[in-house]
């Protein structure tokens, strides 16, 4: 037995029995995989491996074991290594805090896709022994069908790497669709994007439909979301009163973000009415309906305290009963 087909076999048993421990579990079938590939390896008959010429080789005294059949394996188990490995290092690097799960997941599902073409190929041409050209002649035709036939489920699926390369969105995000479709997006997969709405629906849109569509994502960017309630306070009431307590009852709220100070502003006038909007930030758009309501409450008890009506101030209606001397009564 040669000296390279010893270390590997040594190597192997090493890294199976690393695979053994309980503090490398989570990486017993990547080390495990590793060890099998390294004896398949070492089998692989050669000059001087008297194991692998045994096993394989056309020798009168040998087992005379097909040899397509560690082939098949060697290239197989390669593979789905070399796929393992890949989704490690995303998972270690590119994405360490699991925060976009479904787009490490796509980009590995691509990724794997290829890989397992290449070790097709390699089958074909060093296992089966048949040029890889006369396979994909054949295979053309059936190719131009299956494009045709899943054009749709293509352009869904290109929509959606352009989506994660480019990341317009991503998994947590709250986004609107042309202004109607809303919800927090829970996945981006190969061919649909999966959101959640307010209610708990399940909204399911195919990626070459947001890929048209007008997105708006409410992820802050560097700055808390921008709130505005607008409100209508009489005229006789002074414009600086009404808006320091529109303020001071954003600034009581503990939810209003306290990076941008709670601002008030006089906008416009409507009849014998004029038109505030209250403007303060909060740090997260789903929690939008419960900080717009405890806002909401506090300027209604601020104005309540103040003696400030909102809207029109109710009027006083004097009906005055009619006289029995009056027009209508018949004359004397």
């Amino acid at each position: 037995m040669s000296v390279w087909t010893l270390c590997l076999f040594v190597v192997s048993i090493a890294l199976a029995v690393c695979g053994g421990l309980a503090k490398l579990r989570a990486y017993r079938s990547l080390l495990w995989g590793s060890a099998m590939l390294l004896i398949i390896t070492a089998l692989f008959p050669r000059p001087g491996n008297w194991v692998g010429q045994y096993l394989f080789a056309e020798e009168p005294a040998g087992i005379h074991l097909p040899i397509q059949l560690i082939g098949l394996a060697w290239w197989i188990l390669g593979a789905w290594l070399l796929k393992s490995i890949l989704e490690l290092i995303l998972s270690k690097t590119i994405f360490p805090h699991d925060n976009q799960p479904h787009a490490r997941r796509l980009f590995a599902d691509l990724a794997s896709a290829l890989i397992y073409v290449v070790a097709f190929v390699g089958i074909i041409e060093t296992v089966l022994k048949q040029p890889i050209s006369a396979v994909l002649a054949t295979s053309g035709v059936l190719a131009i069908v299956l494009g045709l036939a899943l054009q749709n489920t293509m352009a869904d699926v290109f929509s959606g790497l352009a989506i994660n390369i480019e990341h317009p969105f991503r998994a947590g995000d709250w986004i609107t669709l042309n202004g109607d479709v809303e919800g927090e997006v829970m996945e981006i997969n190969w061919r649909a994007t999966r959101m959640r709405s307010a209610v708990n629906d399940l909204i399911i849109i195919p990626n070459s439909v947001i890929a048209k569509a007008i997105v708006r994502n409410h992820r802050p960017l560097n700055y808390p979301y921008v709130v505005t309630i607008a409100i209508q306070i009489d005229h006789s009431i002074a414009a600086t009163r009404v808006l320091e307590v529109l303020r001071l009852a954003a600034v009581a709220s503990p939810d209003v973000s306290k990076l941008i100070p709670p601002t008030a502003y006089a906008c416009g006038f409507k009849d014998s009415l004029v038109a505030y909007q209250l403007c303060f930030g909060i740090e997260s758009f789903a929690s939008l309906p419960d900080v717009q309501s405890n806002v909401i409450q506090r300027v209604m008890e601020s104005c309540r305290v103040g003696g400030l009506p909102i809207g029109r101030a109710p009027l006083e209606v004097c009906v005055v009963p009619q006289s029995s001397h009056g027009l209508n009564s018949p004359s004397a």
